[in-house]
């Protein structure tokens, strides 16, 4: 089949009050709180996670494609999709 055929998301653990930021700037909050990546977490990181998600019950075999799109990719030399497709990690 051509085109995208499954996708997958990650979102990270760790939570920041938004009241908290709001007090250290001084300004109004809107309440609730948002994601934050942990030290060791970069966009690679989650990109391999998302990927893991996306092919939760589908047979890896048929991959033909990745691709890494992100406002802060990691390094600036390295081709990011080629590092998420070559990741070799525990079955999930």
């Amino acid at each position: 089949m051509i085109g995208i055929v499954s996708y997958g998301a990650y979102v990270p653990t760790f939570r920041l009050s938004r009241d908290l930021m709001a007090k250290a700037w001084l300004r109004g909050s809107i309440g609730g709180e948002r994601s934050v990546a942990n030290n060791d977490e970069d966009s690679a990181t989650m990109a391999v996670e998302a990927a893991f998600d996306c092919l939760q019950g589908k047979d890896r075999g048929g991959v033909t494609g990745v691709f890494f799109a992100s406002t802060t990719a990691p390094y600036r030399e390295k081709e990011i999709s080629s590092l998420v497709r070559r990741h070799r990690g525990p079955a999930r």
